[in-house]
């Protein structure tokens, strides 16, 4: 049977999430966001209280676009921009989120994404009046390009990540309607009050605003990406960006003095995401730990990507790729997993010193083991 039509339907928004699209309309609805997912027959609830479906907001079905259009007269192709599927193909695999998703805190230790949690601009949510953005949801989310300034990654109230939902994160809260605005993670069985368009944040450095601009426009399709003055597929030139990533955090920290100009902040946070996250071997390929991490991240790759041939691209890369090689980490698994462009591979082969018995986790052919 399909769904009833719903009494009020508010209208998605330009890059709303869906999960986000589904707050709103609780709220105007007055009842809870799981009843509306219910009365759109997505049929989130199971019998387990740990039921945290993955699949809500990451890939939508015909099933799915069906039972939407029916309860609100909003047709598949909007349902389909506002799930991350939209980023397939360039910063994200669908599949790898899904799987991960399987897992009981999914992270982005795989696909650089949170499944449940997100980041926020509060200038935008004021603005919006409690939009959330898609691409928040990316680890590489660092910086507002509208607003120009640093992105909000945890509640300072409750300490959590913004929108994980608590001990038990959910997709979608069960038991209040959660504001637009808000934090509403659960806390001890009630919805965290912190509202967040209040909470301060600090201004974005110009040369991150351009690198956000230039990675989100990867993104979303708006440009075609290019390396060494060859137009590469997106795909390939975000494994080119998570290979610098990881080649940056295996030199860490006397990599730092061997890269010229970068900013004194950026030292000070790589620093400390290292301190975070441990960096046991396992964990240099996951995505940055928090905006700030990002912003650090857009800041010194970027330039090293944005080279006119691929000499220059060699020239940049060679101290990364010459530092792992006297760390011993050049064929570290995160990277050997990274399907970089062929022109990625060569320059980084170049650097590698004759004689020696490291080897480039690519060989020349830039093609990585999945």
């Amino acid at each position: 049977m399909p769904p009833r039509r719903l009494a009020l339907v508010t209208a998605p928004r330009a890059g709303e999430t869906f999960a986000s699209w589904v707050d709103r309309m609780a709220r105007a609805n007055r009842c809870p966001p799981a009843e509306v997912a219910d009365l759109m027959g997505l049929r989130l609830r199971g019998t387990s209280a740990d039921v945290r479906p993955p699949v809500l907001g990451v890939r939508c079905d015909e099933t799915v676009r069906q039972a939407v259009y029916a309860a609100t007269g909003v047709p598949g192709g909007l349902v389909d921009g506002m799930h991350l599927s939209v980023f397939e193909g360039g910063p994200l695999s669908v599949a790898a989120v899904l799987s991960a998703g399987k897992a009981h805190r999914p992270s982005a230790g795989r696909e650089w994404v949170e499944v449940y949690g997100s980041r926020a601009c509060p200038c935008c949510l004021l603005a919006s009046g409690g939009v959330w953005q898609l691409w928040w949801k990316l680890s590489c989310a660092a910086v507002c390009p509208e607003h120009q300034v640093m992105l909000l990654d945890r509640c300072p109230s409750c300490g959590g990540v913004l929108r994980w939902g608590g001990d038990r994160p959910r997709v979608v809260p069960a038991q209040w309607v959660r504001p637009p605005t808000g934090c509403a993670n659960s806390v001890r069985g009630k919805p965290c009050s912190q509202w967040l368009p209040s909470v301060r944040v600090s201004q974005a450095h110009e040369q991150t605003v351009d690198a956000q601009r230039r990675w989100l426009d990867a993104a979303y399709g708006r440009a075609c990406p290019a390396l060494g003055g060859v137009n590469v597929p997106a795909g390939e030139w975000f494994a080119a960006f998570r290979a610098c990533v990881i080649l940056l955090r295996l030199g860490l920290p006397r990599i730092l003095g061997r890269l010229p100009g970068v900013p004194g902040w950026c030292r000070q946070v790589l620093l400390e995401e290292r301190v975070e996250r441990g960096m046991h071997r396992s964990q240099f390929g996951w995505g940055p730990a928090s905006a700030g991490a990002a912003a650090a991240f857009l800041t010194v790759v970027t330039p090293l990507l944005a080279t006119a041939d691929v000499r220059e691209l060699s020239r940049r890369l060679a101290p990364l790729v010459r530092m792992a090689v006297e760390e011993g980490c050049l064929a570290a698994r995160p990277l050997a997993r990274l399907a970089v462009p062929e022109v990625f591979a060569e320059a980084v082969a170049v650097q590698v010193p004759v004689g020696r018995s490291a080897r480039s986790p690519w060989g020349g052919n830039g093609r990585g083991e999945r």
